[in-house]
């Protein structure tokens, strides 16, 4: 008896699989925004850290990989390849406290560069979506984020 499953089959699951379907729009939508952000010099996974350690009063490892939902292996490249260009700093932590991590001069202005610049990207897919549907994808990617996160 034979278990591989039937052409159709596979074109179904191709086609219907949360998991590609988001894979697929992620690539499109990271090019998007990779696109309107190169002339600040950021990528479009680059930002939303320098953006998070902007935002958080007093910025670790441990709270920029739970605001990030990142593993500490990606986030850790990330914040390496950052601190290689001086955008941040990474104090050297103190036993059990870990070490801050803040923006440089150089990444407060790297920051508010691609800030306008994310702001038209995110403008304009606001305008290709219909009325509300950026807002609604938002929230239905927030509820699934939710719904399937490890307690």
């Amino acid at each position: 008896m034979r278990n591989d499953p039937r052409p159709e089959d596979c074109a179904g699951m191709a086609r219907n699989c949360l998991s590609a379907s988001l894979r697929r729009t992620e690539r499109i939508v990271t090019r998007h925004y990779d696109a309107h952000l190169a002339a600040s010099g950021l990528t479009a996974v680059q930002l939303p850290i320098l953006a998070s350690i902007a935002s958080i009063a007093d910025p670790t490892f441990r709270t920029l990989a739970e605001q990030l939902d990142l593993d500490r292996s990606t986030l850790s490249r990330n914040l390496a390849l950052l601190s290689e260009r001086r955008l941040v700093t990474i104090a050297p932590s103190a036993g059990p406290k870990a070490g801050r991590i803040s923006l440089t001069p150089t990444g407060r202005a790297a920051l508010r560069k691609a800030y306008a610049l994310w702001r038209d990207a995110q403008k304009e897919l606001e305008t290709t979506l219909s009325a509300g549907g950026l807002a609604d994808a938002l929230d239905l990617l927030k509820a699934l984020r939710r719904a399937v996160r490890p307690s």
